[in-house]
């Protein structure tokens, strides 16, 4: 059952992957249609899945199967294994990285106008600050023990 557990986040992945083949392949359907239908203007309106968009989908999928299995783990009041805690600690450390590099560009654009360089910078900064340090210290609570001994 531990080993089930442990390789839950990697089945999840797998399951991404196809979900995300899927989505692909159906995206690329709209796209011929459009193509038939309207012509390249149209096609220009038709939203597909950008390499960037799937990569993160596929991180959000491992990242969210992981938090699944520490939780359960948790709650199981055992140890969770160290594959998890890495796959969390990985997926997580990106997607707070991402999320904070893309911070500035979720701001209203008056407010991107106005920040410059430094503004995003500093925007970034804080945004990764709150990201990692909510990681870090969410991990420590649902892996305690596998990170950093028992206190």
């Amino acid at each position: 059952m531990d080993l089930l557990l442990a390789h839950i986040p990697h089945l999840a992945l797998l399951r991404g992957v196809g979900l995300l083949f899927v989505r692909m392949m159906m995206g690329e359907k709209r796209m011929q249609l459009a193509l038939a239908e309207g012509g390249e203007q149209a096609a220009d309106e038709v939203s597909v899945l950008t390499i960037r968009g799937a990569f993160r989908m596929l991180l959000m999928v491992l990242f969210l199967a992981a938090i699944v299995v520490l939780g359960v783990e948790v709650l199981r009041d055992e140890l969770p294994s160290a594959f998890v805690v890495v796959d969390y600690l990985v997926a997580g450390g990106v997607l707070a990285v991402w999320m904070a590099w893309s911070a500035p560009s979720g701001l209203a654009p008056g407010v991107q106008a106005r920040l410059g360089g430094a503004g995003r910078a500093v925007v970034r900064l804080a945004m990764g600050v709150v990201a990692v340090g909510s990681l870090v210290i969410a991990g420590m609570a649902l892996a305690h023990g596998v990170v950093l001994p028992p206190l």
